[in-house]
């Protein structure tokens, strides 16, 4: 089965969070190598499993998923998780131009450097979104209002 045939939708949200794991870490060991055409290859193959397997995974925390949940227990966090949103939707966006980049760069030598450390760069803005999103998610659950004697 080639990569682009993984049916990504049948995925739960544990096997895409455990995906996504797997490929930053691909994407970590990738980015420290010697920047040639495999390397490239390689790059594209991960950027565009990432690129099935993120959006679905932000789509599943977010319709139906635990941030609904949130919203329900703490309404006023609407803007918090709305903020989270649209940081989901840049890190796609950003994704994407990366990729399409990846895809069309008839000399990645030349521009690799530049290339890895946007991904690298990628990389870190995604750790720091999925802290974020822990934490709100952690403080919203553990979040003492007191109670009457």
């Amino acid at each position: 089965m080639k990569p682009a045939e993984v049916p990504f939708n049948h995925l739960s949200l544990q096997q895409l969070s455990e995906l996504e794991y797997i490929l930053l870490g691909d994407l970590r060991d990738v980015l420290d190598e010697e920047s040639n055409e495999q390397n490239r290859k390689w790059l594209s193959a991960i950027v565009e499993a990432l690129l099935r397997t993120i959006p679905r995974e932000f789509d599943l925390r977010c319709n139906g998923g635990y941030m609904q949940e949130v919203l329900l227990v703490r309404p006023e966090a609407d803007s918090e998780v709305q903020n989270l949103r649209n940081e989901q939707r840049s890190l796609c966006d950003q994704l994407q131009e990366i990729s399409d980049r990846l895809s069309t760069s008839r000399s990645f030598q030349k521009h690799a450097l530049a290339l890895k450390q946007e991904l690298a760069d990628w990389s870190e803005h995604l750790r720091s979104h999925n802290i974020n999103e822990e934490r709100l998610v952690q403080d919203v659950y553990l979040l003492d209002i007191g109670g009457g004697d």
